[in-house]
């Protein structure tokens, strides 16, 4: 099994792309950008961890970026701070509601 370091560049890397994807899409509702905004609040609570995201190969969705950023973190979830699950569970379901899937 890859490190715990690692494992959490990773999972930042992913969530970048989902926070990234989100940003590019076409949104007149500004729910996209919501989510994004949600997801980079999940990036400044692991920012504690001193982890620079690792560069990796962007998901076909946000939701599958994040779906992954959350199977990495579910890793290590003794070093992960406990907010951040609630946190991550409610935006993969916003994203899944946007059809992100």
């Amino acid at each position: 099994m890859p490190d715990a370091n690692h494992d959490l560049a990773d999972a930042l890397g992913h969530l970048r792309h989902a926070a990234h994807e989100l940003l590019a899409e076409p949104d007149p509702t500004g729910q996209a950008l919501a989510l994004a905004s949600q997801i980079l609040d999940i990036e400044n609570l692991l920012e504690e961890l001193d982890i620079e995201p690792a560069w990796v190969p962007a998901a076909e969705t946000a939701a599958g970026s994040l779906a992954t950023a959350g199977r990495l973190l579910g890793r290590r979830p003794d070093i992960v701070p406990s907010e951040v699950w609630p946190a991550l569970q409610a935006i993969l379901v916003e994203a899944g509601d946007r059809g992100h899937r």
